[in-house]
């Protein structure tokens, strides 16, 4: 009985062992870290694939190391809970990366300490990786801490004071370098200084140079990117210590059929606003056709509030537009003593950027009885460009500059008078600024319009 009790009594044990080893184990794996699920979800980010939002922490110097003051901050939208390890590459020396639990759905915000020392100043572009998705940042690396300036965003924290914003602003559009913003800042030390914003609705402005005197002066930013969408963009302007902001109004580009850059098809008309005249408006309507020097125009009545009507004409040949006008219609330094008329080609479709080209010459007796030659030279500044006019945003446009040229004795010279045309495809002229030494004598910008 001894014998057959003593087996029963290390069974008992021996089970009650096994039983108790078997729940510590499970405990052991419900609770450790490498036995949890990996969470699942995605990063936020933008249509041209930068994290949206993202924050740049911190200061970032070349032969520097990295703080605790140097992170990233980027939302990730998880569907599942769980571990997450959440890394970038390592550009210029440095990278960034963060792990841990995440124990709810929903959006996060995480916060992805540096590591390393850059090693070159300039511009960093970090891909930040999780669960598959991608998304990117950027940080700029000034030159050295030893001669940082110091400084303070005036405004800050609230808004930046006597900010401006520059460029036009169009959804899926990207951005030129006319996109700009000016904030002011109070320099107490001389020195380097990097400036950046977040990045917001796809684009996002950064500034970096050197300060070589002390007092209140102002600072541009460039933006970069592509406006993803119509809104009104918040940006906070960060130098490392403290914030301010400033906000950026995105607009859609108006829509056009045409391919034209100056349609002449009948009843097309436009509505200016006289910006030197203020109070007058201008109307331009295609309103017939003639046969003129053995050519076929179109006719365009121009109506003035306080003048006018007149009447113009135009034609198109191939990708070449001309019109039939007195040679000295865009200079005032002389009249020419008799009617002249001759084809001026004042622009051409299919343009690139930097492209000229010039009029012919035009010779005769002005009203003073001297011979006077002139031309015209036509530059094309821009043959893809983005502009706001008026509170309406264009896409598609030239931008043509034009200089009068007078040659009186044997070399040609400039009036000092210059044109700026701006050409809406599918639209026609949608501003125009004539100059002399500089000061404005005629301006004025689109109101409306109707291209049949």
């Amino acid at each position: 009985m001894i014998y057959v009790f003593a087996i029963k009594s290390s069974f008992r044990y021996t089970s009650v062992f096994a039983l108790a080893c078997l729940l510590f184990f499970s405990c052991q794996r419900e609770l450790s870290p490498d036995a949890q699920a990996v969470s699942n979800g995605v990063l936020s980010k933008d249509n041209n694939g930068n994290c949206e939002p993202i924050l740049v922490a911190g200061s970032y110097y070349i032969n520097q190391n990295l703080t605790d003051s140097n992170y990233l901050e980027a939302d990730i939208n998880i569907t599942s809970p769980g571990l997450y390890n959440i890394t970038t590459d390592t550009i210029n020396g440095f990278y960034f990366t963060a792990n841990g639990v995440f124990t709810n759905t929903g959006e996060a915000h995480i916060k992805l300490n540096a590591f390393g020392e850059p090693l070159a100043a300039g511009t960093s572009f970090f891909t930040i990786q999780y669960n598959g998705t991608t998304c990117e940042a950027s940080v700029i690396i000034i030159d050295t801490i030893i001669h940082a300036a110091t400084f303070t965003l005036a405004g800050a924290p609230d808004a930046c004071m006597n900010d401006s914003v520059y460029g036009s602003y169009i959804k899926d559009v990207a951005l030129d370098t006319n996109a700009k913003a000016k904030v002011n800042v109070n320099v107490t030390k001389t020195g380097t200084y990097i400036i950046i914003t977040n990045i917001v609705n796809g684009y996002s402005f950064a500034a970096s140079g050197a300060f070589t005197q002390t007092g209140t002066q102002y600072v541009l930013l460039t933006a970069t990117g592509t406006p993803a969408k119509e809104e009104t963009d918040i940006f906070s302007v960060d130098d490392g210590r403290q914030v301010c902001n400033f906000s950026v109004d995105v607009l859609t580009a108006v829509s056009a059929a045409g391919n034209d850059h100056f349609p002449l098809s009948a009843n097309t008309y436009q509505t200016y606003d006289d910006l030197v005249n203020i109070g007058d408006t201008i109307k331009e309507t295609v309103i017939d056709s003639t046969s003129l020097n053995d050519f076929f125009y179109k006719v365009v009545n121009e109506q003035v509030h306080f003048g006018g009507p007149y009447q113009y004409f135009y034609r198109k040949t191939g990708d070449d537009y001309f019109e039939y006008a007195a040679p000295n219609k865009y200079t005032t330094f002389f009249q020419y003593k008799k009617p002249v008329y001759a084809d001026i080609p004042f622009l051409k479709e299919n343009l690139t950027t930097n492209a000229t080209w010039e009029s012919p010459e035009y010779i005769d007796t002005s009203s003073d009885n001297e011979i006077i030659s002139l031309k015209y030279d036509f530059t094309c500044l821009n043959a893809n460009a983005s502009v706001t006019v008026n509170g309406k945003a264009f896409a598609n446009v030239y931008i043509i500059k034009m200089l009068p040229l007078i040659k009186q004795t044997d070399a040609y010279a400039y009036t000092n008078e210059a044109y700026i045309f701006y050409y809406a495809k599918g639209i026609g002229l949608i501003y125009l600024k004539k100059t002399l030494s500089d000061f404005t004598q005629k301006e004025m910008q689109i109101r409306n319009w109707l291209v049949y």
